[in-house]
């Protein structure tokens, strides 16, 4: 019965966390539990939140990422991303897919972001982006593009933009149906050495704006604690991230007031 409450909840209360075809998910438990205030961060998940941020990753690095949304297995995330660093820049590889067998999407990406000198960076990332609808929808198969830029403002503030599919890409000749177009600005501000706050504005050009803030709190170098809060929709989330040797253990959970929580776990190793 609960289940069957949420899935309508989601099809009418919130339309756009399920059935929005071609979206752009972020990934990485320490974006989410920032509230998904990552356009300004670099690490392995930047293949997913801003392809600029790859541009910081000086080892190789491999991760895999699960969100059980709203704990149900219908809408489970899964997402992988390898990051390979060389001298012209870094080259990443990544995947995710959501949803079960009735629906589902899933999207491919090919990164390269490079640094020029040490206060800018720029990211562009192809991707071939796949939806199914059971039924008398079908498949739906296109390919898009996404980029972004960080710029050093200072040594403590880091800005960071990013825009996925600027090309308006088409989804379905019936309706005209589109994938968003998705723009995102905000900031990482490193107050202290061991405490961060990060912000963005993300705008679905068919949507209203989605405000995002977080804060990351190093309590000891192995553990870092963080919290964060979103608009659009309205979610608290929180979580923890574990830095032992090669290994980054990153835990997390957001908190819909109607639909409940929806746990995160993603595990990064750098070779």
């Amino acid at each position: 019965m609960r289940k069957h409450l949420l899935i309508g909840l989601l099809l009418f209360y919130i339309p756009s966390l399920l059935m929005a075809g071609g979206d752009n998910r972020p990934a990485g438990a320490r974006s989410a539990a920032l509230g998904h205030a990552s356009v300004a961060l670099g690490d392995l998940w930047s293949a997913f939140n801003n392809q600029a941020g790859l541009a910081r990753i000086e080892n190789i690095s491999a991760g895999a990422y699960y969100e059980n949304r709203y704990m149900l297995k219908e809408l489970g995330y899964k997402a992988a991303a390898f990051a390979y660093p060389g001298k012209m820049g870094v080259v990443a590889l990544s995947f995710n897919h959501f949803g079960y067998s009735a629906y589902n999407e899933s999207k491919i990406g090919l990164a390269y972001a490079r640094a020029f000198g040490q206060f800018l960076s720029f990211g562009l990332q192809l991707d071939y982006q796949m939806a199914r609808l059971a039924e008398s929808y079908g498949n739906r198969n296109f390919i898009t593009f996404e980029a972004g830029m960080q710029a050093n403002i200072t040594s403590n503030l880091i800005l960071g933009m990013h825009v996925y599919n600027p090309v308006n890409a088409k989804l379905s000749e019936y309706n005209d149906e589109r994938a968003p177009v998705i723009f995102r600005l905000g900031a990482a501000y490193q107050i202290t050495n061991d405490i961060m706050l990060t912000s963005e504005v993300e705008k679905d050009v068919n949507l209203k704006a989605n405000v995002r803030a977080g804060i990351e709190y190093r309590l000891i170098p192995l553990i870092h604690l963080r919290a964060g809060i979103s608009t659009f929709p309205g979610t608290n989330s929180f979580g923890v991230g574990i830095f032992t040797g090669d290994f980054i253990i990153d835990i997390s959970a957001s908190y819909h007031h109607v639909l409940g929580f929806s746990p995160q776990a993603s595990l990064q190793y750098k070779f």
